[in-house]
């Protein structure tokens, strides 16, 4: 407690007065503590709070975690209206509506749709603790329901044409880092954590009863993907070696054990160099620049899908957590096979008016 020292002695007015004023609480100014992280009751900032205790938040990786948490506290900071103080922090949830949270979008859309995109996600998960784990507001009030952020499709990592993987596999032959590298991305679908990671003890024989009721013993890659292994230990994988993929593996030396690919002084790559690395061969290849070695993944995919793989396996053998992304390689898949379709309907047609018109007319004499 505060120390109050009085003047005069017990008994004398100024003594008296200031004893009345201290016991009252009269003429102290009050101490304020901002405590940190405190949030008023079914406000945004409330609803972020709650949110970082929920399982599904803590089942995020760190960087995950990391990402959300920023856009999170870009939304909390911004101004309800730029004339008053009030951000979105201490505002109700219940008070932001679709008008609201379109504007606040469509301002980060006019500079940066990928984030816009970001920062929408970022608020639903705020959203979605007020409707679903707190029932502050209910799911047909949820303001987010009709905004959607579409952007552009990307093309960075392209697939891999074939007139390009042919130039790659001339200049760098079976045995080399490089063409190694290149056929465990490509043959394999993995990432780049994955090639450099992946070992020679990961290469197992499994004897294998097939759908037909046959038993054949398979050599595959049986490991866990490097991607959200401390998420929840990473997916696992038993990918079996291809011919093609058996060949680049045969001149390797796999007395040491150790990882599959290595540099020249026997040495494993980390998983960032192997993008530079990439870059470095392509350019020794004669190989124009933007063909990454996530596009060898890109290509595994597509090729897949072209060999008419059903969308379910596709997805087991490239590791993919949703049927999203596999989605995509099967409706591209199909549109190419559509586009030659109508093209050999077209053949077809010209074909046969060709023909009639080279046909000598019958003539019939009575």
């Amino acid at each position: 407690m505060p120390e109050i020292r009085l003047p005069g002695r017990p008994g004398d007015p100024e003594f008296e007065a200031a004893y009345e004023q201290a016991t009252q609480g009269q003429g102290q100014k009050a101490v304020i503590i901002d405590l940190p992280g405190l949030a008023l009751p079914k406000t945004f900032g409330h609803a972020a709070r709650r949110l970082e205790a929920t399982m599904e938040w803590l089942d995020f990786d760190e960087a995950t975690q990391q990402k959300n948490a920023r856009l999170i506290e870009r939304f909390l900071q911004m101004q309800v209206d730029p004339a008053y103080p009030l951000t979105w922090r201490n505002t109700p949830v219940e008070h932001l509506d679709a008008d609201h949270l379109r504007a606040i979008i469509e301002s980060v859309f006019a500079t940066n749709r990928t984030v816009a995109k970001h920062l929408l996600v970022a608020i639903k998960k705020l959203l979605w603790v007020a409707i679903e784990v707190e029932k502050w507001i209910k799911p047909q009030d949820d303001p987010s329901l009709s905004i959607r952020v579409r952007i552009p499709k990307s093309t960075a990592n392209p697939a891999w044409p074939i007139a390009i993987r042919e130039k790659f596999e001339a200049h760098h032959p079976i045995g080399s880092a490089p063409r190694t590298c290149y056929a465990l991305g490509f043959w394999l679908g993995n990432r780049r954590g994955d090639i450099a990671s992946l070992e020679w003890d990961d290469l197992v024989l499994e004897e294998i009863e097939l759908f037909d009721g046959s038993l054949e013993t398979i050599e595959a890659f049986d490991f866990r993907q490097q991607k959200n292994r401390n998420r929840h230990g990473g997916r696992e994988m038993f990918i079996p070696v291809v011919d093609k993929l058996a060949q680049a593996l045969v001149p390797l030396d796999r007395s040491k054990g150790g990882t599959v690919l290595k540099h020249a002084y026997g040495r494993p790559f980390s998983k960032k160099s192997l993008t530079g690395m990439m870059a470095h061969w392509n350019k020794q290849a004669g190989i124009p620049e933007g063909y990454t070695l996530h596009g060898l993944r890109r290509t595994f995919g597509t090729y897949l899908a072209e060999c008419n793989i059903q969308a379910r396996a596709i997805m087991e053998a490239m590791g993919h957590s949703s049927m999203t992304v596999t989605d995509h390689y099967v409706r591209e898949a199909n549109k190419k096979r559509m586009a030659v379709d109508i093209a050999r309907a077209i053949n077809e047609r010209e074909a046969k008016r060709d023909a009639m018109k080279q046909r000598i007319p019958l003539r019939v004499i009575k």
